[in-house]
C-alpha cells in the first residue's frame, strides 16, 4: 500500500463504537502507532474518526470524514444508530467505511480540489457574514446616511420648483422689456412718420 493512506476509520456514539474498518491487520496498527496520527469530527452525539499514516496529507481524513458523517446521517439519521450496540452496525456500514476510504486513497488529486473549493466557499461565508456584522453594527449610521440622502432628495426637488419658478418670472420680466421696447420703437417711427407727413403737409 502507498504511503499516502487511511488505516483505520470509525463510528462512534460516546465510548461505543457502532462500526468499523481496517486496512491490514490491527497488530499493523498496533506496532505503527507513533507514525499515526487521528483525525475525528462530532456531530450531533456521533464521533467520526480516521487513523492516517502521518504522512498523509491531511485533506484527504479530512474529506473522508465528511463523506463518511453524510452517509451515515442519511442512512441512520431517524434514530436507529441512537439505540444500536457496539459493533451492531459493522456489517451494513463497514464496507461502506472500507469504499469512503478507498475512493480517498485513490484519488488525492480530486480530494484535494474538493478541499480547496471548501475552503475557498469557507472563506467566502466568514467573509459575508463579517460584512453582515459590520453592517449590523453600523446600522445607526446607515440609518442617519439614509436620512441624509432623503434630505438632500428633498431640498433638490425643492430647489428645483424654486429655479422653474425664478426661470419664469425672468422669461415674463424679459417679455415685457421687449414690448416696451417695440412700444417704444414703434411710437418714435410714428412720430417720424407724422413730422415728415406734417413737413410735406399730408
Amino acid at each position: 500500500m502507498e504511503q499516502q493512506s487511511l488505516i483505520h476509520g470509525f463510528v462512534a456514539r460516546g465510548d461505543v463504537i457502532l462500526a468499523e474498518y481496517s486496512e491490514g491487520s490491527k497488530e499493523r496498527l498496533a506496532s505503527k502507532s507513533d507514525t499515526h496520527k487521528k483525525y475525528s469530527i462530532n456531530d450531533n452525539g456521533f464521533t467520526f474518526g480516521v487513523v492516517a499514516l502521518e504522512s498523509t496529507e491531511r485533506e484527504i481524513p479530512t474529506v473522508f470524514l465528511e463523506r463518511v458523517k453524510e452517509d451515515f446521517n442519511k442512512r441512520y439519521g431517524g434514530g436507529k444508530a441512537v439505540a444500536a450496540v457496539a459493533n451492531s452496525l459493522n456489517k451494513d456500514f463497514g464496507p461502506k467505511l472500507k469504499e469512503h476510504m478507498k475512493y480517498c486513497v485513490d484519488h488525492p488529486e480530486e480530494i484535494s480540489k474538493l478541499a480547496k473549493v471548501k475552503a475557498q466557499v469557507l472563506e467566502v461565508q466568514v467573509a459575508i457574514e463579517g460584512n453582515i456584522g459590520q453592517l449590523t453594527n453600523r446600522g445607526e449610521n446607515i440609518s442617519i446616511l439614509v436620512g441624509k440622502a432623503d434630505d438632500l432628495r428633498r431640498q433638490a426637488q425643492t430647489y428645483d420648483k424654486v429655479a422653474k419658478k425664478i426661470s419664469w418670472k425672468m422669461w415674463i420680466q424679459n417679455m415685457k422689456i421687449k414690448l416696451i421696447v417695440l412700444v417704444i420703437i414703434i411710437a418714435l417711427i410714428l412720430i417720424i412718420v407724422l413730422s415728415v407727413c406734417h413737413g410735406f403737409k399730408c
